[in-house]
């Protein structure tokens, strides 16, 4: 898969730049330069994700999607009155 040899490349790198980290004085210029390296890599190799949906989003759409549930079913037996649809939240 490419994205393994993406994470693979980016680990191999990591692994050099602190081998070579090792080598130099913890307060000299190029030991900053190369902290500041390796933590962009970091970044780089931990997957992005997006934000956690809220509790309240999750009820929202689950209380929707049983009305409409409530709603398909009760169709099958009896006619509909249009009203019966406002009752649905629907997106801003």
């Amino acid at each position: 898969m490419p994205n393994d040899n993406i994470h693979g490349s980016l680990d191999a790198t990591i692994t050099e730049l602190m081998i070579d980290m090792k080598t130099r004085d913890g307060d000299s210029e190029e030991y900053a330069t190369m902290l500041n390296r390796l933590e962009r890599l970091n970044k780089l190799r931990k997957p992005s994700f997006r934000e956690k949906i809220s509790p309240d989003t999750l009820i929202l759409v689950g209380s929707n999607l049983l009305g409409i549930l409530i709603i398909v079913s009760y169709e099958h037996g009896h006619v509909l009155a249009s009203r019966a649809l406002n009752t649905i939240i629907k997106p801003h």
